[in-house]
């Protein structure tokens, strides 16, 4: 009893990490509980401890009424290292001020390139 193993992958970002207590919390994309990462153990490659921003793949288990996050690995490095303080200003914005703004996804990226097309003969 106790355990409840959902078994899906979900994606997440790291809020918060602390690599000497090898602890994370992490906000997953199925908008469920926080997950909670701790030990190297639950890391699918050990020496790569997430950090703050850092985009995960992980599978969790609830155990009493904590989601845990296992099998923990890196997708992407520093995604978004600004989300913690997105979601602090949100808890504190003034009523009437819009909780969400739209924020750049990144200067300098390329604009991708036109496919060619290729006319097919007619026969």
């Amino acid at each position: 009893m106790g355990r409840d193993y959902r078994g899906n992958i979900v994606i997440g970002v790291i809020l918060w990490s602390d690599r000497a207590r090898e602890s994370a919390i992490i906000w997953c994309e199925d908008h469920a509980a926080l997950a909670y990462l701790r030990g190297r153990e639950n890391l699918i490659i050990e020496d790569q401890w997430p950090e703050v921003g850092d985009l995960v793949e992980l599978e969790s288990e609830y155990v009493a009424e904590h989601r845990l996050a296992r099998r923990v690995s890196l997708m992407s490095p520093r995604q978004r290292p600004d989300l913690p303080g997105l979601l602090r200003e949100m808890e504190t914005s003034p009523p009437g001020k819009p909780a969400l703004r739209v924020v750049s996804g990144g200067e300098g990226r390329k604009k991708p390139l036109p496919l060619p097309l290729k006319v097919a003969a007619a026969g």
